[in-house]
């Protein structure tokens, strides 16, 4: 018993980020690729917001920042922390009109925070919805990359409705 409750914290905590409490890079990859197949199957969009805080981000910075936006996503998506300064944030059956909706509560939820120096955090926010279900996790991350860089560029949310080809039925 002692044995299996030990390999049971061994898994939770290979899948959770020690600062954060949030799910890591691994477990998201999980959650993903569990989304892709089942967007594949139900033919129902999805999609994922990615929040980059910048650089110089302290561990209470980006303790904060977990919580708040724990604070603004439904139980049913899946945040992640994906680096020292990025989260990303998968919103299952999220259409591109809903996912604007969550962009603006990420950005307002993050709308107090502060760096370690006390300065306001400018964080870059970041969306892609999949009317198509994407070949790979890697499409996700290529895809929601190029927003956070074109929301850093530009000042404010970056989100695109990502209309892949229909999917080949036989």
């Amino acid at each position: 018993m002692a044995l299996r409750r030990s390999l049971a914290r061994e898994r939770r905590l290979a899948r959770v980020d020690d600062l954060t409490g949030v799910r890591n890079a691994r477990a998201f990859h999980e959650a993903a690729g569990a989304e892709i197949e089942r967007a594949r199957r139900y033919q129902h969009p999805f999609s994922v917001a990615v929040v980059d805080l910048g650089n110089r981000v302290g561990d209470e910075p980006v303790r904060a920042a977990a919580a708040a936006l724990r604070g603004a996503l439904r139980a049913t998506d899946v945040l992640a922390r994906l680096g020292r300064d990025e989260f990303i944030a998968l919103l299952p059956e999220t259409t591109a009109a809903s996912a604007r909706i969550v962009l603006e509560k990420l950005r307002a939820g993050l709308i107090d925070l502060r760096m370690t120096d006390g300065s306001p955090a400018t964080p870059s926010i970041g969306g892609v919805t999949f009317l198509n279900p994407p070949r790979g996790v890697e499409e996700i991350i290529r895809a929601t990359d190029e927003r956070v860089a074109e929301a850093k560029a530009s000042g404010t949310t970056s989100h695109v409705t990502w209309n892949a080809a229909p999917i080949e039925r036989p």
